[in-house]
């Protein structure tokens, strides 16, 4: 090999080391600038989440607090009065049944947008306390088993009560299931909790795309926010099974 060849091949390699250099880089600025996205996208959602479940808190409290009170006291106040009309004591008989059907509908949505037991007890007991209200309220058999109580931060114990809230809704307008099943348990400090039922099943990447879909990337949303993982594995005419792995 002569001089000029030496130093052809001298600037060839010298070349190819600078831009496989520029090309490293190129991947790690790229590679840095997605996670960035991620993680600015994770922020964003959960900033969403956060002042979601403020509002929620908000109004549950007001309707617990100032309007079932008010009627509470209406209801008292009505049946304070002497009436000798049968006709008028039938109407107050029936103002009464109003009042109890609206102070009943006030707990429900109070109950839907923010139990105080999550708040007071935490997140075992109110699971079970969700399933025992489903249970009195709907033809599908809810089963929640839990080897242990946890302790769970109020941000990823409010995230997985909604994650099984959703699932448990969507369970019984669409599945046509007769049962549904949720188990939790801890395994090696991660949270592990499997929700599945026996209903008509779907196809996920036809369902995803579709508008309901939303319910979906809702649980997506908030499982990857809280740093979890969400497997799910749906066959039509087989049921549904969601699997979530969450770090406590």
């Amino acid at each position: 090999m002569d001089a000029q060849e030496t130093n052809i091949y001298h600037a060839i390699l010298i070349t190819s080391v600078v831009l496989g250099i520029i090309i490293v880089f190129f991947i790690i600025s790229i590679t840095r600038q997605q996670r960035k996205n991620l993680e600015l996208h994770r922020l964003n959602i959960l900033a969403e989440i956060t002042a979601l479940e403020k509002e929620r808190s908000r109004i549950a409290s007001d309707l617990h607090d100032e309007l079932g009170p008010v009627l509470s006291a209406v209801k008292m106040k009505i049946n304070s009065f002497e009436l000798h009309d049968e006709e008028d004591r039938i109407q107050m008989e029936k103002t009464n049944v109003h009042i109890d059907d609206l102070l009943q509908r006030i707990r429900d949505i109070s109950f839907d947008l923010m139990p105080n037991s999550l708040i007071r007890k935490g997140l075992i007991p109110a699971l079970r306390e969700f399933v025992d209200y489903l249970n009195n309220d709907s033809s599908i058999s809810f089963v929640f088993t839990s080897e242990t109580e946890l302790q769970v931060n109020e941000q990823k114990a409010v995230n997985i009560y909604r994650i099984v809230q959703e699932i448990a809704h969507n369970t019984i307008k669409h599945s046509g299931a007769s049962r549904l099943s949720i188990n939790v348990k801890m395994v090696n400090k991660y949270l592990q909790m499997n929700i599945n039922d026996d209903g008509v099943g779907f196809e996920y990447e036809k369902k995803a795309s579709e508008t309901m879909g939303f319910g979906l990337r809702g649980l997506v949303s908030r499982t990857e926010v809280i740093g979890g993982q969400m497997y799910l594995d749906s066959v039509p005419g087989k049921g549904t099974n969601y699997s979530f792995e969450i770090p406590i």
